[in-house]
């Protein structure tokens, strides 16, 4: 049962609801396009709420939006995985995951365009990255209780502008913040196309993740490579903030294979196309304009 944003034939604002194995969509009565409170329930509770639908819809009829629409916080982590071939000396066990966040306006939603910023930067690359979806509030969570805290899991392509520079005569020190300008720029946080329930998922630090740009494979890796897997970073993102029902977090993206470089830059009219397995697939276009 997957959790999804929607318009449905004719309709203008959004609509929440459920989506069966069959491609049913059960509309929840009363959302209102807000998923928040279906990220409360837990199997049963969806089931009993997809029998209660106000009208349902074959998904080939419905417009897939993003499946949160206003999230009060898309974290993101920085360098979080292992080179493809050799374990990094990063000893976790001293240093702290590197996060950052992305605005709302960054957020679009499945099939949507992702705007060609020609006049801010022009290297463009994509980060396809498991998303955690939290579903109970919490703060200063552990690692143990951390799961308990998960709905489920999206996909969260954290498109990125490399070559941004806003002043080119900051100090060196500011390199960080010209490489976060790179992160924040509207539409380049494409997410979706659905929310798929924790318990439906298996093992998320076991998932295979494929890039593909205009039908060619870019980049295949698994989530076991990760630095800091999804217990530490919830726990220490909850130890800086409280986590929200709705709150999103990018885990961090699979590198590229070796011998390869990011230089290979996203043009306009390029497909990506970002599988993750138990997932499903979020498509998106470059604007030509």
């Amino acid at each position: 049962m997957r959790v999804a944003r929607f318009l449905a034939p004719g309709a203008s604002t959004p609509s929440a609801g459920l989506i069966d194995e069959n491609d049913n969509v059960a509309e929840v009565a009363g959302a209102d396009g807000n998923v928040s409170t279906l990220l409360l329930l837990d199997d049963a509770g969806l089931k009993q709420i997809a029998s209660t639908a106000l009208s349902t819809y074959k998904l080939d009829d419905v417009r897939l939006l993003a499946p949160v629409g206003k999230p009060g916080k898309i974290l993101a982590t920085a360098g979080n995985y292992h080179p493809h071939t050799t374990d990094s000396d990063v000893d976790v066990d001293v240093n702290i995951p590197k996060f950052f966040i992305k605005p709302f306006p960054a957020l679009i939603g499945p099939d949507d365009e992702i705007p060609h910023h020609k006049t801010a930067t022009i290297n463009n690359v994509e980060e396809i990255e498991l998303g955690v979806v939290i579903g109970k509030p919490g703060k200063d969570i552990s690692q143990a209780d951390a799961f308990d805290h998960v709905f489920g899991y999206t996909i969260i392509n954290d498109f990125s502008g490399r070559d941004l520079r806003l002043n080119a005569g900051r100090d060196p020190a500011g390199h960080w913040f010209e490489w976060l300008n790179g992160k924040w720029l509207d539409g380049y946080s494409p997410v979706g196309p659905w929310i798929v329930p924790a318990s439906e998922v298996g093992d998320p630090n076991n998932l295979q993740i494929t890039t593909k740009i205009n039908g060619d494979i870019r980049v295949d890796g698994n989530t076991k490579r990760m630095l800091y897997d999804i217990p530490r970073q919830i726990a220490y993102i909850s130890m800086l903030c409280t986590l929200q029902p709705g709150d999103l977090i990018a885990t961090g993206v699979v590198p590229l294979p070796d011998g390869t470089t990011d230089e290979i830059f996203i043009q306009p009219g390029d497909v990506v196309e970002g599988f993750v397995e138990n997932v499903g697939t979020l498509r998106n276009t470059v604007s030509k304009a």
